[in-house]
C-alpha cells in the first residue's frame, strides 16, 4: 500500500509498478465507468423481464338533465370502470431476457478488457516515468562533469594553454548540457503527471518517484506458453460473441412480433337513472393490416450480420496481436541484449579510456568530449532498450493474467453460442468474413 500523510505534496511518494495498477482499479476513471455500464445494464434486465402492466381507466356519460334539482348529482351520470391486462405471447418476456443477459455479460467482458488497457497505459506511464528519471540521473551527472571540465579549461585559458574559441566551445558544450538536464527534469515531471492522471483522484497532485525493481523480462518460450489459447479466453473475444448472442435473441424477438398478444378486459358498468348495475368483460387482438414486422426482422437481421463481422474482425485482431506480441517482445530483447552486452560495455571501456587518456594529456578537450558524448547516447538508449522491453513483457503477463481470471470467474449458466454454432450468415464453415455487397461484381 502507499502512505499519503500531509507531507504528500512536497515529498515525492514512491510507487512500484505493480502498486501502480492496484491503485488504478480502484480509482482510474475509465474503469468506474465501465462499472457504472454494468449497472445499467443489470437495470436493463430488470426491465427486459417485467410484464405488461394493467390499465383501469373510468368514464362518465350520458347526464340526464332531469335529474337536476339542486345542481349537479352523481346519481345523473352513467359510470363505466375498466381494468384491461394485456398478455404477451411467442416467449417476448424470455427472449427480452436473454438479449438483456447476453448484453449484460458482454459489459462485464467490456469490463475486464478495459482493466487490461489501463493497466497497460499505468505500466506504460509507469516506465516513462523510470526513464524519465534514469534521463535525468544521466543528464544531471553529465552537466556536474561538463562543469568540472568548463572549470579546468577555464584556469587554462588564463595560464595561456587554451585558446578563446576553445574556451567558447566548451563553454557552448556545458550550456547544451544544462539545457538537457532542464529538458530532463520537465519530461520527468510530465511523466509524473501522466501516471498520476490515471491513478484517481488520490495521487491526482502528487509527484511521484518509481521504486522497485524493472517488470521481470521474458523469454519467447514463456511468452508463447502464456498466449497458447489466449485468444479464444481474451475479454474483447467474449464480449463480441455475447453480442452476436444477443443480436440472433433480438431475431426471434422481432420475429414474435408477428404473435398476436391480447388483451382481456373486464367493466362494471352503473346507468342512471335506472340504477341498473352491470358487470362484462372483453379480449382485444390486434389485426396486422398495416405492419407485419417485417422492417422490423430485417434490421435485426442487418444488426447480427453487423455483430458477426465485429466478431470474426476481433478474433482476427486477436490473433494478429498477440504474434505482434511475441515478435515486439523478441525484437525489443535482441535490442537489449545488444545494446548491453555490446555498445554499452564498448562504450564505457572507452569512457574509462577517455578519463585515463585526458587526464595525462594524451586526448584533446574537444576529442574527450565527443567521447562523453557518445557514452551519454549509449547509457540512454540502454535505458529506452529494457523500458520497451519491460513494455512488451508487460503486455504478455496482463492479457495472460486477465484471460486467466475471466475464464475462473466466468458464470456457470453462460456459454457463448458461437462456441457451440456457426453464425448464420456466414457463406461457409471456416467462419470467413462475408463479401461486402458488389464485392463480386466486376
Amino acid at each position: 500500500m502507499i502512505a499519503i500523510g500531509a507531507q504528500a505534496d512536497s515529498q515525492p511518494v514512491g510507487i512500484g509498478y505493480l502498486e501502480a495498477e492496484n491503485l488504478a482499479l480502484r480509482h482510474n476513471a475509465q474503469i468506474q465507468n465501465a462499472q457504472a455500464v454494468i449497472e445499467g445494464a443489470r437495470a436493463d434486465i430488470i426491465t427486459a423481464g417485467a410484464r405488461p402492466n394493467a390499465v383501469m381507466s373510468v368514464n362518465t356519460s350520458g347526464v340526464d338533465n332531469s335529474q337536476y334539482q339542486y345542481g349537479l348529482k352523481m346519481n345523473a351520470l352513467d359510470t363505466i370502470v375498466r381494468v384491461d391486462q394485456p398478455f404477451e405471447r411467442g416467449n417476448k418476456r424470455d427472449l427480452r431476457l436473454a438479449k438483456a443477459n447476453d448484453m449484460n455479460q458482454a459489459t462485464l467482458w467490456d469490463l475486464q478488457e478495459t482493466i487490461r488497457q489501463e493497466k497497460m497505459r499505468v505500466l506504460s506511464a509507469w516506465l516513462d516515468l523510470r526513464v524519465a528519471e534514469q534521463r535525468a540521473q544521466i543528464s544531471e551527472a553529465n552537466l556536474l562533469h561538463a562543469e568540472r571540465v568548463s572549470e579546468k579549461a577555464k584556469l587554462r585559458f588564463k595560464t595561456g594553454d587554451l585558446s578563446g574559441a576553445d574556451l567558447g566551445r566548451i563553454e557552448a558544450d556545458s550550456a547544451r548540457l544544462l539545457a538537457e538536464a532542464q529538458m530532463a527534469r520537465r519530461d520527468r515531471s510530465r511523466a509524473s503527471a501522466m501516471l498520476s492522471s490515471l491513478l484517481g483522484h488520490e495521487m491526482q497532485h502528487q509527484l511521484l518517484n518509481t521504486r522497485g525493481d524493472w517488470p521481470p523480462a521474458m523469454s519467447h518460450q514463456d511468452a508463447e506458453k502464456l498466449l497458447d489459447g489466449s485468444t479464444e479466453k481474451r475479454p474483447d473475444v467474449q464480449a463480441a460473441r455475447a453480442r452476436l448472442s444477443a443480436a440472433k435473441q433480438a431475431i426471434e424477438l422481432a420475429r414474435a412480433q408477428r404473435t398476436r398478444d391480447f388483451t382481456v378486459g373486464v367493466h362494471y358498468e352503473r346507468n342512471n337513472p335506472t340504477v341498473i348495475n352491470s358487470v362484462g368483460g372483453g379480449i382485444a387482438i390486434p389485426l396486422f393490416t398495416g405492419n407485419d414486422f417485417e422492417g422490423d426482422i430485417r434490421r435485426s437481421m442487418a444488426e447480427m450480420t453487423q455483430a458477426e463481422i465485429a466478431m470474426l474482425q476481433t478474433e482476427r485482431n486477436a490473433r494478429s496481436e498477440s504474434k505482434l506480441l511475441i515478435h515486439e517482445l523478441d525484437q525489443a530483447n535482441a535490442r537489449l541484449r545488444s545494446l548491453h552486452e555490446m555498445a554499452l560495455q564498448s562504450t564505457r571501456r572507452t569512457d574509462k579510456a577517455a578519463d585515463v587518456a585526458y587526464t595525462r594529456g594524451a586526448m584533446s578537450t574537444f576529442e574527450y568530449l565527443d567521447t562523453k558524448r557518445i557514452v551519454r547516447q549509449a547509457e540512454v538508449e540502454a535505458v529506452i532498450a529494457r523500458a520497451e522491453a519491460a513494455r512488451a513483457s508487460g503486455a504478455i503477463r496482463i492479457l495472460a493474467s486477465l484471460t486467466e481470471s475471466v475464464t475462473l470467474t466466468k458464470p456457470a449458466h453462460y456459454d457463448s453460442p458461437v462456441a457451440q454454432h456457426t453464425p448464420a450468415n456466414l457463406p461457409n464453415g471456416r467462419q470467413e468474413l462475408p463479401d461486402l455487397p458488389g464485392a463480386n461484381v466486376k
